[in-house]
C-alpha cells in the first residue's frame, strides 16, 4: 500500500471515528438533560392527556381534550399544581421512567407518548 493511500485511509478512519464520537456526545447530551416531567403524557385511567411545558423555571401542566391550563411548581421530584378549590395535584416522577399523578386522595400513572406521535 502506498504512503499516500495510507494517509488517506488514516484520515478517513479518523473522521468517521470523530463523527461517531460527536454523535454519542450529543446523544448523551440529549439524555442527560431531559426534564423528568416535559412532555406529553397518556393517563391510562381516565385516558386523558396531559402535556407538561417548561418555560424557565416556570411549568405549565395542560389537562384533557381542552387543555386547561394549570401552573406548577417543582419542589424536588415533584411537580405541584395549586388548586383553587379542593386539594393540590402533585405530579412525582418515579424509576421507571413514568409519573404518577395523585388528585383528590387518587393515585394514576402516566405513560409518556411517544414523540413521534
Amino acid at each position: 500500500m502506498s504512503h499516500g493511500r495510507r494517509r488517506h485511509l488514516a484520515a478517513a478512519s479518523l473522521a468517521a471515528a470523530l463523527l461517531l464520537l460527536a454523535t454519542a456526545v450529543a446523544l448523551a447530551a440529549c439524555g442527560a438533560g431531559d426534564d423528568p416531567f416535559t412532555g406529553l403524557w397518556w393517563e391510562p385511567a381516565t385516558a386523558r392527556r396531559i402535556e407538561i411545558t417548561k418555560d424557565g423555571d416556570q411549568y405549565r401542566l395542560l389537562y384533557g381534550a381542552a387543555r386547561r391550563p394549570y401552573q406548577a411548581t417543582r419542589e424536588g421530584d415533584e411537580l405541584r399544581v395549586r388548586q383553587p378549590i379542593g386539594g393540590d395535584i402533585v405530579v412525582k416522577a418515579v424509576d421507571d421512567g413514568r409519573l404518577t399523578m395523585l388528585i383528590g386522595g387518587k393515585t394514576s400513572r402516566l405513560v409518556r407518548v411517544p414523540q413521534h406521535q
